[in-house]
């Protein structure tokens, strides 16, 4: 038995990053069908901006059984608001330091009929701490959390997952952000939750749930 323990504690599954919370309400919004809504308020959120969202969400389409129609607000499952502050209203989703405060930020809210995404950024250029920024929080729109509930938890960094903090390496001696979109990690979690798309079906030794289930 502490062997399985000890084991359970080094090995990163899909179940370490899934939500169920945040995909039931979703799966809800969206009438169960694998097709989501979405929309976004222009005001705020630049054209390349909106040409990321949309690259981000045919990734999605391409891996999973998920479709993505752009819609109006008033018939939206998921929408993506530009905020200039972050308020009580639009804050962080957890009460923890975050690398992007002064940068660019995110949060992504249940509302009811919809879940709000806002994004904070100063610019109109797309780099790679916002297209972070938009994975992450899309990830917890459908069905991801914080590895282990911890969006620092020290045995995760942003190369097992878009869903860590840990973004920040070392490399030669200088301090770099890492980023490496959705990794396999977090493909196989969206595909678990929403169905594989039957052309890119990501087949990997994580691919499991760890049930704790008594030895006798």
């Amino acid at each position: 038995m502490f062997l399985y323990c000890l084991i359970s504690n080094y090995m990163k599954s899909v179940n370490d990053i899934l939500a169920p919370d945040w995909f039931s309400y979703m799966d809800y919004l969206s009438g169960g069908d694998n097709v989501i809504n979405y929309s976004w308020k222009k005001s705020g959120i630049s054209k390349k901006e909106r040409k990321e969202i949309k690259s981000i969400l045919r990734e999605i389409d391409d891996l999973t059984g998920l479709s993505f129609v752009k819609t109006t607000r008033k018939n939206d499952d998921l929408r993506f608001i530009h905020t200039k502050e972050i308020t009580d209203s639009t804050r962080l989703e957890l009460e923890e330091a975050n690398p992007f405060e002064d940068a660019v930020v995110g949060r992504a809210s249940a509302r009811e009929n919809r879940i709000k995404i806002f994004i904070k950024d100063d610019d109109n250029i797309v780099d790679t701490r916002e297209r972070y920024v938009l994975r992450h929080e899309i990830g917890h729109a459908l069905g991801l959390g914080h590895p282990r509930g911890e969006g620092a938890h020290p045995d995760f960094t942003s190369e097992d997952t878009i869903m860590s903090y840990n973004v920040y390496g070392n490399w030669n001696g200088l301090t770099v952000f890492r980023y490496f979109g959705f990794t396999d990690l977090d493909k196989q979690a969206l595909q678990y939750n929403w169905g594989p798309n039957p052309e890119n079906i990501s087949f990997g030794n994580d691919m499991d749930i760890m049930e704790s289930i008594p030895l006798f």
